[in-house]
């Protein structure tokens, strides 16, 4: 299967976060990721959001505007939407949770999300997650469908969306 047809079959991604990361996108009105990650999506894309260690999707939402930043712009365009406070994304820039050793890559993915949704019930994975994530095509996302009838979900950022 050519690269190109690949490609057009991607339809998002899955991100690991910390359930501490998670708590805050879903309860504190926060509607920008920042991950380093070589994975490319687009605009409009869904991002499902894993809950690390605990092998769960909790959740998800839609691409709005994608932009690869170094992480000092990045904070300063969207510090007070960001899931991170100043000490955690300091902390995250500068040295992997994974490795513990410093950053290679300068420039930092940012997702500004709409739709934020919360699944009412967290879906087991079957998927391997990497640190960096995990492309989402459509066959991925019509099994994950189809293996829970609780992928129902409910606006994490109804108030926002109103306005």
């Amino acid at each position: 299967m050519s690269r190109e047809h690949d490609k057009a079959r991607i339809s998002g991604a899955i991100f690991p976060l910390s359930s501490v990361q998670i708590t805050k996108l879903f309860s504190h009105d926060r509607d920008v990721f920042a991950k380093f990650t070589k994975l490319n999506l687009e605009r409009g894309a869904k991002i499902i959001f894993y809950i690390s260690r605990q092998k769960m999707l909790a959740g998800e939402s839609k691409v709005k505007k994608i932009e690869k930043l170094t992480p000092d712009v990045a904070w300063s365009r969207y510090k007070n939407r960001l899931i991170f406070n100043r000490e955690e994304y300091d902390k995250y820039v500068r040295i992997s949770p994974i490795t513990k050793q410093e950053r290679k890559m300068k420039e930092i993915t940012v997702f500004e999300l709409t739709n934020v949704r919360k699944y009412k019930r967290p879906i087991r994975s079957i998927l391997p997650v990497t640190s960096s994530g995990r492309y989402l095509t459509n066959k991925i996302l019509d099994m994950l469908k189809n293996r829970s009838l609780d992928v129902c979900t409910t606006s994490a950022h109804s108030e926002k969306e109103r306005s």
